[in-house]
């Protein structure tokens, strides 16, 4: 435990992290700052180690410091660190957002800081269950060789499989994790819509969206290609269903607009003719009446 962290944001992601650190003997938590004192103690008590601080100026400087506040903070907190002399030179300086990149943290290198970003792919709702959960956890690194040489095996240590992303694609990169996350969840509740107005029982509708979810996750694991795993009309080129669905769903326009888009990026992953998949592209494209 020889490296000194400090956690700035007591949020939910840095919560999951200090503990991760604690529970892994990565590093000594030093301090845990948040403009809330109140937020500050709690988390303190749920890392289990560390003191609260609601004044960086009152924050001791440690080796590793950790930004996990929401984005618009990240680059004044950093800011406000090197203005009170917080940052101790040649120590690590990261922020945990998906869509920034490190060069947000550029004022750190007036203290010979070495700057980075680390971004779990995963969502942390519950920081009880994000820890238990999190072994396996896909973690994207980049920045500075002197910061992710450190931080690579950190985080590997608390259980993420580690991999490095172009500083310049952040914003494409954290636009993947959206998709396959918090779109899913959009997806879900469209079914679930459709699935009412069918007159399904709500209860029965959920499990049965999410068996139905689980198996195409299962079977995309097991084929490791979208492709290989897409099953239904599309797939099969039926374009009569494609149109009845359209059809049922003339009184929900924004409905209507999701599946007209969905099918369309999904055309591609077939392998149906030319002449077919033109047909279909040609129905997809009608406008809405």
């Amino acid at each position: 435990m020889s490296l000194t962290i400090n956690i700035i944001g007591a949020g939910r992601v840095g919560k999951t992290i200090g503990k991760l650190c604690v529970s892994n003997t990565v590093g000594k938590i030093l301090g845990v700052y948040n403009r809330s004192a109140k937020n500050a103690a709690e988390a303190v008590t749920f890392i289990g180690q560390g003191s609260p601080f609601y004044s960086l100026e009152d924050l001791p400087a440690a080796d590793i410091t950790f930004i996990t506040t929401p984005d618009d903070a990240i680059e004044p907190i950093c800011a406000e660190l090197v203005a009170l002399k917080r940052l101790r030179k040649n120590s690590i300086v990261l922020h945990c957002s998906g869509s920034l990149p490190s060069g947000v943290l550029a004022d750190a290198k007036s203290c010979d800081c070495a700057l980075a970003s680390v971004h779990p792919m995963r969502g942390f709702a519950d920081p009880e269950l994000s820890v238990a959960q999190y072994a396996g956890t896909y973690c994207a690194l980049e920045g500075e060789e002197k910061a992710t040489e450190i931080l690579k095996p950190l985080f590997e240590a608390l259980g993420s499989i580690t991999y490095f992303i172009r500083s310049d694609k952040k914003e494409i990169y954290h636009a993947a994790g959206v998709f396959a996350s918090n779109y899913l969840i959009t997806i879900a509740q469209e079914a679930l819509n459709c699935l009412a107005e069918a007159g399904v029982p709500s209860e029965i509708a959920m499990n049965a969206i999410i068996s139905l979810m689980s198996s195409s996750v299962n079977t995309l694991k097991e084929s490791q290609s979208p492709e290989k795993a897409l099953t239904g009309p599309l797939k099969r080129g039926d374009i009569h269903t494609i149109e009845k669905h359209l059809n049922a769903m003339h009184d929900t326009v924004l409905t209507q607009d999701l599946y007209r888009a969905a099918a369309l990026c999904t055309l591609k992953l077939t392998t149906l003719p030319e002449e077919k998949k033109d047909a279909i592209t040609a129905l997809l494209n009608e406008t809405t009446s």
